[in-house]
């Protein structure tokens, strides 16, 4: 018998990232590392989405959310304070509410800001929480779990070191902005879809760049900017927008829409109106984007598309002048709907998917 077990190449096959992971990368490592009975902690730039993150995973295991912002609370908040009995023989400690939420029942503590200027009393409030999950006496439930979350020291955010104490009894993660991530959410949760296209077109840099100390693009930005353009009165979009993500990005993306809002998808998929990339003035590049990124985010919200129009999006995609470059970007927003397998139906498409093939061999050889 081999003294060595042969190891199955399928386990721990994914890659270990140094640059953090994407937020659907993180939701099944944090839920099972919890459930294990380990304290996890996730770090981030401001507004990636580590809280959301914490109220999904809460979510997921029937939690109820309990969120400790250490920055905004008085240690007394989070361990409570002791006070003599009526004979002054004793001290007892008076927790605070959420300390019995989460002894008499199962919860989900959540420290939020964890590394945010914190004082020594603050951290020593959290080193109980999450090396005991006590709080003094009161020992929370066994089904209670700690998750913390803080920002990354290079975002110029008010940071402070944790104690290797307190910081070794993490599970540690770091969470990268990804755009290809947030554009599927924020189409699925019915963002603004000129904000979704624009930030599908620009990428990581569109999403987050801490331009400012103030207003700057973020993941939360971008979703504020969102519910900020469908209450504010046409007058003053333009006002609103900057005031979440900052003056150059607001630009940049009424500059955008103003093309993205002129497109009519349902004329293009439904009626089979065509389009043309060669003329002068539709080859720049942010018209195309623009247009392309219209009719996909269309097609993405569409409840059921026609089989009869399908030939249109073939139709579409071969109009003269769209790049192959412009055909990938169509087909990867397309990702998540039923309609890349109801194009594979088409002999027409077909065509089309092994010509992309060899483009991208070619790309992939050449580099």
């Amino acid at each position: 018998m081999p003294a060595v077990r042969p190891v199955d190449v399928k386990e721990g096959a994914a890659d270990i990232r140094t640059d953090g992971y994407a937020y659907d990368e993180l939701l099944p490592m944090v839920q099972s590392v919890l459930a294990a009975g380990l304290s996890v902690l996730v770090r981030g730039h401001p507004g990636a989405g580590k809280s959301a993150l914490a109220r999904e995973v809460a979510d997921g295991m029937a939690l109820p959310l309990v969120d400790i912002r250490l920055a905004q609370r008085d240690p007394a908040e989070i361990a409570g304070v002791y006070y003599p009995d009526a004979g002054r023989t004793c001290m007892s400690l008076l927790a605070p509410d959420w300390v019995r939420q989460v002894c008499d029942k199962p919860g989900f503590v959540f420290l939020d800001e964890i590394n945010a200027a914190v004082t020594k009393l603050h951290q020593a409030a959290a080193y109980q929480i999450v090396l005991e999950h006590r709080v003094g006496p009161f020992a929370f439930h066994p089904g209670t779990v700690v998750m913390a979350a803080g920002n990354l020291e290079e975002d110029s955010a008010i940071v402070s070191s944790l104690s290797s104490a307190l910081a070794n009894r993490f599970v540690h993660f770091t969470m990268r902005v990804d755009a290809d991530v947030w554009v599927r959410w924020a189409s699925q949760a019915g963002l603004d879809p000129a904000v979704v296209a624009y930030v599908g077109r620009g990428g990581h840099e569109t999403l987050y760049n801490r331009c400012s100390e103030t207003a700057f693009p973020s993941p939360r930005t971008w979703e504020m900017a969102s519910r900020a353009l469908a209450a504010a009165r046409p007058a003053d979009r333009r006002r609103v927008v900057a005031a979440c993500v900052g003056p150059q990005a607001a630009e940049r993306f009424f500059a955008f829409t103003s093309i993205f809002r002129g497109v009519d998808p349902g004329a293009v998929i439904m009626d089979g109106t065509p389009m043309d990339f060669t003329a002068p003035d539709s080859r720049d590049p942010s018209f195309v984007h623009a247009v392309v990124f219209s009719v996909a985010d269309w097609l993405c919200r569409q409840p059921a598309v026609p089989d009869a129009c399908l030939p249109n999006v073939v139709r579409f995609l071969r109009s003269p002048g769209l790049d192959p470059e412009f055909q990938f970007l169509f087909l990867k927003r397309l990702k998540g709907t039923d309609l890349p397998k109801r194009l594979r139906a088409l002999p027409e498409f077909r065509v089309l998917a092994a010509e992309l093939a060899a483009v991208h061999i070619g790309l992939k050889g050449s580099a």
